[in-house]
């Protein structure tokens, strides 16, 4: 019986999901939106610590970061959130940079964002470009954590209220291989799937052995950008992405015009963004005012922005999220928004910058490997001092046998026709900047089994203990 209903619904709710993109003037919305959220701050702990009240305007609110937040998510006391503590679930972070962070979030804020976006998010998930080719019942197959991490409640909260709508599989505390084997077997019953771009072409393609006919393919795996004609080779489909993360919940959705990129979606953030020259580090909080910081209607084409975000479903103010984003284009022509959208474009601490000469991020190195005939499963690239000589040392899981000196000349080669600093600074110190190490076979996939949380791989600047981890996995 849900499923009739929803049949009969469909029409009337994707109208409502998706002629909101179609709004010419949102920014009067927007800024009621904050007004209304900043006067709920005001009311709490965090925004008395802050310096918020009732009339104080979002650009007097000082930028923030997680050490800020951290002592009301180890003790928090009555009436220091919007919402009453017993709404809250302690959440943890994927621990991509290091040991997973601990957040409250509350179960209102997420269901309220998730009806905001939900719908929304599935209907363009599965936009060929000419249409949308959802239908009620549709299988969608994740490869995500359960449990104590952020995926795992919306699994929870969407097999609970979104009946009918969609059928989630497979279960979410299944372990990544348990994942991988479900997609093998079942792939012709699946319309939608979420995974790794690494997980997709290095696991499951090769093994399928055929193009995979899916709907949607969603990944936040960062390569899709540039890997975007191949995920349509293999799945018939341009790749889906989106940003979001445990401090900002879902707040962003699919461009259908720009594969590989977003936008944000006003109704549930207020995004800003601060020039990537002026990017905060990691840990600072300011206390003053930044002039610099500009709104979604104020970003220019072609520039990179670390962004600020203030989602409305949780109690963060103007935080300083440690990731960079290029603004691609002003609009999606294709789903009829003027809605800037952006691609990501790496860590605001994750650049391999070399003596000041040169700074390389995720999306070059892909295309330096992919133009230099380098056929890989996977890398990850850092900085290494070595008496007064940096390096970028390449660690590289080959699909092919290959040489390593040839695997290091081929990339070389390509930096130094690709990258004027890199020549420059080889040119006038006199070395070879480049080190390379080649990982055996299968190295990356059994890492992403051992891996805690979100399955993903740090291509730039690796923390430690994760390349340990990596490192551990050769054999």
């Amino acid at each position: 019986m849900p499923k009739i209903i929803n049949q009969i619904m469909k029409p009337f709710l994707q109208y409502y999901s998706m002629n909101w993109l179609k709004e010419r003037d949102y920014k009067a919305k927007v800024d009621g939106l904050i007004r209304d959220h900043l006067r709920k701050v005001a009311q709490t702990g965090i925004g008395r610590k802050l310096g918020v009240k009732p009339e104080t305007p979002i650009s007097d609110v000082p930028l923030t970061h997680y050490n800020f937040y951290q002592p009301f998510f180890e003790n928090p006391h009555v009436g220091d959130f919007i919402y009453p503590i017993s709404d809250y679930l302690r959440v943890l972070t994927s621990g991509t940079m290091g040991k997973p962070k601990t957040f409250l979030l509350p179960k209102t804020g997420l269901w309220n964002s998730i009806q905001k976006t939900g719908l929304t998010f599935q209907f363009l998930c599965t936009h060929d470009g000419h249409r949308i080719t959802y239908e009620v019942g549709d299988v969608v197959y994740h490869n995500m954590p359960g449990g104590q991490f952020i995926s795992g409640f919306y699994y929870d909260i969407i097999t609970r209220k979104h009946v009918g709508w969609i059928t989630e599989v497979p279960d979410p505390n299944l372990s990544f291989q348990e994942k991988v084997d479900y997609f093998l077997k079942h792939y012709n019953e699946i319309d939608i799937a979420y995974m790794t771009v690494t997980t997709l072409l290095d696991q499951v393609y090769p093994k399928i052995q055929e193009p995979i006919k899916l709907k949607g393919f969603l990944t936040t795996d960062r390569s899709a950008y540039v890997l975007r004609d191949k995920i349509k080779e293999v799945t018939g489909s341009y790749p889906k992405t989106i940003f979001g993360s445990t401090e900002t919940m879902l707040i962003a959705l699919p461009s259908v015009e720009y594969p590989g990129c977003f936008f944000f979606d006003w109704r549930v953030v207020y995004a800003e963004f601060l020039p990537e020259k002026q990017r905060l580090d990691n840990g600072r909080v300011t206390t003053d005012p930044i002039e610099d910081v500009v709104s979604m209607t104020g970003v220019e084409v072609g520039k990179v922005y670390q962004l600020i975000a203030t989602p409305y479903g949780n109690d963060l103010v103007r935080y300083a999220m440690p990731d960079l984003v290029e603004c691609v284009a002003l609009e999606d022509k294709i789903i009829g928004s003027n809605i800037p959208v952006f691609r990501y474009y790496a860590r605001a601490d994750n650049l391999i910058v070399l003596h000041n000469f040169t700074r390389i991020n995720e999306d070059e190195l892909i295309d330096v490997l992919n133009t230099a005939g380098v056929e890989y499963v996977d890398f990850t690239a850092m900085r290494e001092i070595e008496y007064s000589r940096e390096y970028m040392k390449m660690y590289v899981e080959l699909q092919k046998p290959m040489d390593t000196e040839e695997v290091s000349s081929r990339v070389n080669a390509r930096l130094m026709e690709y990258d004027k600093d890199w020549r420059d600074m080889s040119s006038m110190l006199q070395y070879n900047p480049l080190k390379i190490e080649t990982l055996p076979k299968g190295t990356f996939h059994r890492y992403l089994q051992r891996k805690t949380g979100i399955p993903k791989i740090s291509r730039i600047n690796m923390s430690q203990e994760s390349l340990e981890l990596l490192k551990s996995s050769t054999g």
